[in-house]
């Protein structure tokens, strides 16, 4: 299975020989702290916030009850999913590639794991995970809890407090740490949604130049889903892992992260020839006689136009693919 030391070595050969990070992990990153920002300023700036302990409720600056917040909370809640919906049924599963705070916390275990060697490399990495999924569970702790329970709680609601608080951040740690990528291949409730929702979307993964193709699979190997990238449209269906069901076509079980893409970029990266795998907006059949397709250009995150994939500057080795 891709999702193990198979994708660990291969994304560790592809990462030493380019040198620097793949436009998708800034665009990755960039998106997962303004995200990440943009709702821990909810409670923090009391624009949002309940109380589980004392009942202090906030709305926009003030108190109120607990119904009065609860619809607060529910309208923008309803709303926000319903523009989810569309965006999964039209475009795909973007949010699980790019914003989903859960998948990009996955990446940086991965990156912990095959980034550093040492012992203590390890615990310094491991620890700053750590602090990571502590900040995580302090905004979802803000959202329910007054912080002033540490300071004007009984003993008893410090207690619980403290379980709460520290007990997301262990659960955290050990999702991304021994589940990992797992969870997003099989066993995520929101990825079955979005797959769901977008069985068929125009974009996607297209294998736009088999000619280039040197069958290396490293796209398979760094593939989290299992998927074969070279096969999204014409290939057998992923048999259901988890809570995905059998059937349910490639393009629905794509996070869209662009994994692929960039092994495909690496192993290709001193051939003339353009990069086969490319990410973004898919062609739309032509109904013409000659049954050619009208490729639409690539949409690409972080990038501003069209055209082939970006090249790094050097070509991953057989580590690389293995």
């Amino acid at each position: 299975m891709p999702v193990g030391p198979k994708r660990d070595r291969t994304l560790y050969g592809i990462g030493k020989k380019r040198g620097h990070l793949h436009r998708y992990t800034w665009v990755r990153w960039g998106v997962g702290i303004v995200f990440t920002i943009a709702v821990a300023a909810l409670p923090l700036l009391d624009v949002l916030r309940f109380d589980m302990w004392a009942g202090r409720h906030v709305v926009l600056g003030e108190q109120v009850g607990l119904v009065q917040a609860a619809k607060a909370f529910v309208f923008p809640f309803l709303a926000l999913n319903v523009g989810i919906i569309v965006a999964s049924r039209f475009l795909g599963r973007w949010l699980c590639g790019f914003v989903c705070p859960v998948g990009n916390l996955n990446r940086l275990a991965e990156w912990i794991r095959w980034r550093f060697k040492s012992l203590r490399a390890r615990v310094a990495a491991g620890s700053l995970l750590t602090l990571v999924n502590f900040v995580m569970a302090a905004i979802t702790f803000s959202f329910w809890v007054d912080w002033r329970v540490f300071t004007e709680g009984s003993p008893r609601a410090v207690a619980f407090a403290s379980i709460f608080l520290f007990g997301m951040t262990a659960a955290f740690t050990g999702l991304v740490v021994w589940v990992g990528m797992r969870f997003c291949r099989g066993f995520c409730p929101s990825g079955v949604y979005f797959a769901l929702l977008g069985p068929d979307t125009r974009t996607g993964v297209e294998f736009a130049h088999p000619e280039a193709c040197t069958e290396c699979k490293a796209c398979e190997a760094v593939c989290p889903v299992d998927l074969k990238p070279t096969e999204m449209a014409t290939g057998e269906m992923r048999a259901g892992i988890g809570f995905y069901p059998d059937g349910m076509t490639n393009y629905a079980n794509c996070l869209r992260c662009g994994d692929c893409v960039v092994a495909c970029e690496a192993t290709t990266a001193r051939n003339e020839a353009p990069v086969p795998l490319r990410m973004g907006v898919l062609p739309v059949p032509d109904d013409d006689a000659d049954g050619a397709a009208a490729p639409a250009g690539p949409a690409e995150p972080g990038r501003a136009g069209g055209g082939d994939a970006e090249r790094p500057a050097a070509r991953a080795t057989s580590e690389a693919a293995p």
